[in-house]
């Protein structure tokens, strides 16, 4: 019988820190330790280039899903912050490992699990993560003053450009290209002219790639073809790791030094680029408010469940809602239903069955109605959190009362942890129903809503419309004979008005 422990390897090696081991060192103490500890390694994960600061690790992910599997019982790592150097990110995929009943070993640090060892891990992955902030920082540093000093900070350079002893030349080739690029986009011409007239002609982008929409954005936005060279322009990374290139920092924490590269354009035709950018990207916002449909993210089909989308036929001017699978491999049966006839339907029945002054007196009274069951629930739920309050309280004072005795165990961290969490929701819920007023409207209120309907609808604002429609409707959904409005807060006792449909 083998009762040899199973484990696999996983080493690390970060593109952004020369001094960390390499894989092959990593390796080669982790098959040490395992021999001199008769563990059995049944298999290797590793990340090449590719930092800890992130979860974003192809083969760190597959590890953890494997883990899973009942294969392996450890994963032996060279050091903790081979594993992960975010304390976040150690604690949630040590706690998947837990759960699936797999250990994490380090070669070079004596985690036990013991309460010393607990406490030395959190220790070693503090230092980590501050170590890897801190390093993040000087480097930083270190690329500003080469910024400052218009010497290149690494990476791919700009088409148009090559580096020379760290500094930015101009490529003469990729040069004729850039100066098509903006001549071309200021004289009115498309990105899709463009990019056909540079790729007939064969120019590629630095990649080695035909050209694309992407490409020119960011070539027409590059100050660096004016002669200016910028640095620490790009947002900060999302939580998640990534980048979005569209989103630019504030200009106080942009390096910006002019005549600090070779121009290629002049500054007259880059701004000239740009207001046009500017100018396509309001007129484009403009359209879309005007294309903005009544009942558009509002209206699904009852038939599949998918929301409808306003269509134009192109065989007449009339416009429909239309299910996004009607035409798709499901092929949903719902008819198209014409656009005009729907929003003036919609508004007919949110005016004669709720926004009606006569229609006054039965609002108030369901208001009231839904006012006081509210209070009562409110009451009830008060009660049940506040007793299961105590109850928290009492079970954390008996953990620690345990503690201080002498009888630490380790469910009792998680126990405590629970119950901390739990505490901490039913206080934030108290504060919550503790705020929450009840629905206040009276027929001054009302009436000023029913005046406001009017006139919006008179106006044709759809925009305005919209709006207050999304505080009476939930959603509406439409099969083949009827469109149902299902309604939201206590305008009308029925959840769910229905209207027979045409087209």
């Amino acid at each position: 019988m083998n009762d040899k422990l199973k484990a696999v390897a996983y080493a690390r090696f970060s593109s952004d820190n020369q001094r960390d081991e390499s894989i092959d060192a990593q390796i080669y103490a982790i098959e040490n330790y395992a021999n001199q500890h008769n563990i059995e390694l049944v298999g290797t994960y590793i990340d090449r280039a590719k930092s800890a600061t992130t979860d974003q690790r192809p083969n760190f992910q597959k590890m953890i899903t494997d883990s899973g599997t009942g294969v392996f019982d450890a994963i032996i790592v060279h050091k903790l912050d081979r594993f992960a150097r975010s304390k976040y990110d150690s604690a949630i995929y040590k706690q998947k490992l837990k759960v699936n009943k797999v250990r994490l070993i380090s070669v070079t640090e004596n985690i036990d699990g013991t309460p010393e060892s607990i406490i030395l891990e959190s220790v070693l992955e503090a230092m980590a993560e501050y170590y890897s902030k801190n390093l993040a920082r000087e480097v930083m540093k270190g690329l500003c003053e080469n910024a400052r000093n218009a010497i290149h900070t690494g990476g791919i350079p700009p088409l148009g450009y090559d580096i020379q002893d760290k500094k930015l030349t101009i490529n003469p080739h990729e040069a004729e290209a850039v100066r098509i690029i903006f001549r071309m986009y200021n004289d009115g011409n498309s990105y899709g002219e463009i990019i056909h007239t540079l790729n007939r002609n064969g120019y590629k982008t630095k990649r080695g790639n035909d050209f694309g929409k992407n490409s020119l954005f960011e070539i027409l936005r590059n100050e660096k073809y004016m002669g200016t060279l910028t640095y620490n322009k790009s947002s900060e990374k999302s939580a998640n790791g990534t980048y979005n290139r569209h989103q630019y920092k504030d200009d106080t924490q942009i390096i910006r030094i002019n005549d600090g590269c070779p121009a290629i354009i002049s500054k007259d035709e880059f701004y000239r680029a740009r207001e046009r950018q500017e100018y396509n990207r309001q007129s484009t916002q403009s359209n879309r408010m005007r294309q903005k449909y009544l009942l558009s993210g509002m209206i699904y089909c009852d038939i599949c469940g998918s929301p409808m989308h306003a269509n134009r036929r192109r065989k007449a001017s009339q416009i429909t809602y239309r299910c996004c699978k009607r035409y798709s491999l499901e092929n949903c049966e719902c008819k198209e239903l014409n656009l005009h006839w729907a929003d003036s339907a919609i508004i007919k029945t949110i005016k004669s069955r709720i926004l009606s002054e006569k229609n006054i007196p039965h609002i108030l009274e369901v208001i009231q109605k839904y006012n006081d069951t509210q209070a009562n629930s409110h009451t009830d739920t008060i009660l049940a959190y506040t007793q299961e309050l105590s109850e928290i309280k009492s079970a954390k004072a008996n953990i620690l009362d345990a503690v201080e005795s002498g009888f630490a165990k380790e469910h009792f961290k998680d126990r405590l942890n629970t119950l901390i969490q739990r505490e901490a929701y039913l206080e934030h819920q108290l504060r919550v129903i503790s705020t929450t007023n009840n629905f206040r409207v009276n027929r001054k209120g009302i009436l000023l809503l029913i005046n406001k309907f009017k006139r919006l609808v008179k106006e044709d604002d759809t925009v305005s419309l919209r709006i207050m429609l999304d505080d009476f409707i939930e959603k509406i959904t439409v099969d083949n004979n009827t469109l149902y409005i299902n309604l939201k807060g206590v305008w009308c006792e029925d959840k769910i008005l229905t209207v027979q449909r045409y087209g």
